[in-house]
């Protein structure tokens, strides 16, 4: 547990508003107790977290290589493995792909799969490939 302590620490406040938003209902009771004591730590509200979460990342170098859910440059790859069937018999083949470690969204998973939806993507016409924004819900923190 204390790489995830060492990880919640190393976050930007903007990064912990958003990681909260949308990903504490992922974590046990265990886990969430940290991320709302990290939150304690640096003496923040609820209405300082959401403010914090509306306004957004600070995105100081817009590439490849940024989250397009919420702009964060946290990401770490992914592996799965696939089964793929031929004549002979079948094989697992390694899938890497980028998962954001703040907000937990993989754009090789999203629903935005298929040719005309990629071309649309590619040309920029297909702007709504992100999520509905989650809302910071203050029960927690009480």
């Amino acid at each position: 547990m204390k790489d995830f302590e060492s990880f919640l620490t190393n976050l930007t406040d903007e990064e912990l508003a958003t990681f909260i938003a949308y990903r504490i209902e992922d974590f046990l009771e265990g886990s969430r107790k940290k991320i709302i004591a990290e939150v304690s730590k640096r003496s923040l509200s609820h209405l300082e977290l959401k403010q914090l979460y509306e306004k957004g990342l600070r995105i100081d170098d817009i590439s490849n290589l940024n989250c397009p859910q919420c702009g964060s440059d946290k990401l770490f790859v992914e592996t799965d493995y696939e089964l793929r069937q031929n004549g002979r018999g079948n094989s697992e083949i390694a899938v890497e792909s980028n998962r954001c470690r703040i907000c937990g969204f993989n754009p090789a998973k999203s629903n935005q799969k298929g040719l005309i939806n990629k071309i649309k993507q590619a040309l920029g016409l297909y702007e709504k490939t992100r999520l509905k924004r989650p809302e910071i819900d203050g029960r927690m923190f009480t």
